[in-house]
């Protein structure tokens, strides 16, 4: 018998164009480790969520433990959950975050301080954003049983 639990997450950058970009990421070890520690309680049960962005080119791997270079961090604007999947969105204004981005990253219990908290995953992958543009950044988290 095959027992545990799968959490996949997807990426989607939405530029208010239309364009839209969508990855896969990892969850890594940490982040797998404070979740653990929420479930037993050993982590308050509200915790702040930071969308943290680098331009880090390292491939991700599930022993990373911050980005590898983060230049970026916002709070996360909305967090729901639809069943068994969480959507973490961050909006950003045509003033927030313009350059070439290469690493993202969900931090919990951090603060706006760069390298503060606990990455839970990271993605590797070129975005852009332009100073003209405003950017809707969605992480979604899906657990499954597997």
């Amino acid at each position: 018998m095959n027992e545990g639990i799968n959490i996949m997450g997807d990426w989607t950058f939405e530029y208010e164009n239309g364009t839209v970009i969508e990855e896969k990421n990892i969850v890594v070890l940490s982040g797998l480790s404070f979740l653990a520690a929420l479930f037993i309680g050993e982590k308050p049960s509200i915790i702040p969520f930071h969308l943290a962005m680098g331009t880090g080119t390292t491939a991700a791997a599930s022993t990373d433990t911050m980005l590898h270079e983060e230049v970026f961090r916002k709070p996360v604007s909305a967090k729901t959950r639809q069943a068994n999947m969480l959507r973490l969105r961050t909006y950003l204004l045509s003033s927030e975050a313009n350059g070439d981005w290469k690493e993202f990253g969900i931090v919990l219990a951090g603060t706006d301080q760069i390298g503060s908290g606990t990455l839970f995953n990271r993605l590797v992958t070129p975005i852009s954003k332009a100073s003209n543009m405003a950017l809707t950044i969605e992480c979604r988290l899906t657990l499954a049983a597997g």
